[in-house]
């Protein structure tokens, strides 16, 4: 997927994780995704660094995923993500599938 899109679709996820954590009461039925600007400034910082394994607790819908999986796809790195909830695992999954990042998870 080109860059454009990437950007298009994490548009999309973000507005639909913040609709879904306005109407969830339970915390752990949110996603509770990263503001946009944190996870672009991650992606820079991990793109700028060449860091190349990343970890991140918490995967959720993978909207951070995602941001960390595409600096690591230009790094030629590695990320691994964990998050004990496998509703939110699968979603993840699917979301890194749609946009190509998933060998890279």
């Amino acid at each position: 997927m080109r860059d454009v899109d990437i950007r298009v679709f994490l548009t999309e996820l973000y507005e639909t994780g913040k609709q879904n954590d306005a109407q969830e009461q339970e915390r752990s039925k949110k996603v509770l995704n990263l503001e946009p600007e944190t996870a672009q400034f991650l992606n820079i910082l991990i793109r700028s660094s060449r860091r190349t394994r990343l970890l991140e607790i918490g995967t959720s819908n993978g909207y951070s995923t995602i941001w960390l999986a595409w600096a690591a796809s230009v790094t030629g790195g590695r990320v691994i993500s964990i998050d004990r909830d496998a509703h939110k695992q699968a979603l993840a999954d699917a979301n890194l599938r749609r946009v190509g990042l998933r060998e890279v998870v």
